[in-house]
């Protein structure tokens, strides 16, 4: 398909199998740096409605539910995390540059003196932003309350956004960029 920033007009080849299942993707034009989103030309089919409440009001436990958080206990793996995923931490600028780190739990904080990603950026507050991996797999960023914010595609946050596979946000003078991986099942620790 081919994407037109809003701004400058100009032209982009961008592959449909990039969206991997999202209804948009936020661009950033390479000629003009405008952040616009583009939409996905295939969108995925909406989730299906909830089931109806049983007639006493409170919805039960479906016996799938309690299977799915069985076999998550029995992998080891954090409650909150997705089975069959790992979730990564690139660190694209800033002094840890050139390195990733496998996100294990389902919230990392991000710091330069407290938290689970120790980054020596003398730009990050002592907490500066937090990730929040949820079960059903989005990933959500927050700025702790950071002097120099949290900065998404260039555009300061506030409150819980969501990110995507590959997108790139920054905390001071680092940069990062979450990525997002299947697993074989065979795989996983």
């Amino acid at each position: 398909m081919i994407v037109v920033c809003p701004n400058c007009t100009a032209r982009y080849q961008y592959g449909e199998d990039r969206f991997q299942g999202v209804r948009t993707k936020r661009f950033r034009c390479p000629k003009c740096g405008h952040v616009f989103d583009v939409e996905n030309p295939n969108p995925p089919a909406p989730p299906p409605p909830p089931p109806p409440e049983p007639a006493g009001g409170k919805p039960s436990e479906t016996t799938a539910r309690k299977d799915r958080e069985a076999m998550i206990a029995m992998m080891g793996q954090e409650p909150g995390m997705p089975a069959g995923f790992r979730f990564s931490l690139a660190f694209l600028s800033g002094p840890n540059a050139s390195t990733v780190r496998v996100l294990e739990q389902p919230s990392t904080v991000i710091g330069r003196e407290e938290g689970d990603v120790i980054i020596n950026d003398p730009e990050t507050s002592r907490r500066h932003a937090r990730l929040d991996i949820h079960p059903d797999g989005t990933v959500w960023l927050s700025d702790l309350g950071s002097t120099n914010g949290t900065a998404l595609a260039g555009v300061p946050i506030t409150g819980a956004t969501q990110i995507e596979d590959r997108q790139e946000f920054s905390c001071g003078r680092s940069t990062f960029m979450l990525l997002i991986r299947a697993v074989d099942a065979g795989s996983m620790e």
